[in-house]
């Protein structure tokens, strides 16, 4: 999710220039937002946010422009360099932080240690999530990380809370939208609470030329609310409603991220915002040759929120209930059962993968 039409044209990784993009392949619709406009109150920005979260549930969000956005973007440059000297440590230093078995998504995830379908195939991609609340300071009994990522301490703090600052924006903007008693979604992501938020670099090694548009991570929808996505190459795919199920690249945008909405969201309103299908396959051109690295902020609601539908203001003329959640589940066990459900060493079958389920229903394939 997105970083890099200009990017692609000129930005550098580690000093070296990045392909670019190609220009002959039909890519997805996702509308720019601006976030300076929502800072400054602008009424039919808002809508347009209303609206771009209820039709695809993904859209760009330009952050140029305002103290908020442009915080965010630079220290988005500087993590990208942290993601790619963190997953090039030694295997045996990144192991150390692999910590599956205790039942967590914190940590380090090898290549091949998640599935992405109910058969069970083997995801292409290696992860390291590191949780908000350790980077906050609200556990009290934060995981171990390597030298690497606490020398950079300091610089994903601000980096947490520039992502919490546009989330709050953009909740208010939507709680405003959704004619719901004032404060009533900021309320449920509240920074300073326990949950289960959290920043995630991406590594996707080059597949060889025989495997190329094998997928790196299968068909999903976000288990969370809303997501916040940088990337300097493509390789995102999003299914279009209505369009017998057509998977279309998402082009990276300079100085834009690309935000979608999550299935916490769905459950919220009844259905009434979209928290579309996804996956991650080869990049497009020339792209396919190197490795693709993204930078992700999940925002899940607090773990005590319970997972069901919100009343009041438009949500009162929505007919329906949250899909595929135990009542009274709460946040924090919803989204233990959606990662455990994926990862290898829990996955025992076509049972495991459905019921790690959330929103997204019969609309997956496999």
């Amino acid at each position: 999710m997105g970083d890099a039409t200009g990017a692609a044209n000129g930005v550098t990784s580690r000093s070296k220039v990045l392909p670019p993009f190609p220009d002959d392949i039909k890519t997805a619709p996702l509308v720019t937002l601006y976030l300076a406009k929502l800072l400054s109150h602008d009424v039919e920005e808002h809508a347009r946010l209303f609206k771009a979260s209820k039709n695809l549930g993904f859209f760009y969000l330009d952050m140029r422009g305002c103290p908020e956005g442009e915080t965010l973007l630079k220290g988005k440059d500087a993590l990208f360099e942290t993601a790619e000297e963190f997953h090039t440590l030694p295997l045996d230093e990144k192991l150390k932080c692999d910590y599956a078995s205790r039942g967590t998504y914190a940590g380090y995830k090898g290549v091949g240690r998640e599935v992405i379908d109910r058969l069970g195939t083997r995801d292409r991609n290696a992860i390291y999530n590191m949780p908000k609340d350790d980077i906050l300071g609200i556990n009290p009994d934060p995981y171990p990380v390597p030298p690497l990522i606490e020398a950079q301490h300091d610089e994903l703090e601000k980096y947490v809370k520039a992502n919490n600052a546009v989330l709050q924006t953009l909740f208010s903007s939507l709680n405003k939208s959704l004619q719901l008693p004032d404060g009533t979604l900021n309320n449920l992501h509240r920074p300073t609470e326990p949950s289960m938020c959290h920043v995630r670099f991406i590594c996707a090694p080059p597949h060889p030329p025989e495997d190329r548009g094998v997928t790196s991570l299968g068909e999903h929808t976000d288990f969370g609310s809303l997501t916040i996505l940088f990337n300097r190459v493509g390789g995102l795919q999003v299914q279009l409603p209505g369009e017998a199920k057509e998977w279309v690249y998402v082009r990276p945008v300079e100085g834009c991220a690309i935000v979608n909405m999550g299935d916490a969201m769905v459950v919220f309103t009844k259905g009434l915002l979209r928290s579309n299908l996804h996956r991650v396959i080869t990049p497009p051109g020339e792209q396919a040759d190197i490795t693709r690295y993204s930078l992700v902020y999940f925002c899940r609601p607090e773990n005590a929120v319970v997972m069901t539908p919100l009343h009041g203001g438009l949500l009162d003329q929505v007919a329906g209930e949250a899909k595929d959640d135990e009542p009274g589940e709460s946040s924090a066990e919803w989204m233990k059962r959606r990662h455990l459900g994926r990862k290898l060493e829990y996955f025992k079958g076509p049972e495991t993968w459905d019921n790690a389920r959330g929103t997204e229903g019969t609309r997956m394939a496999v």
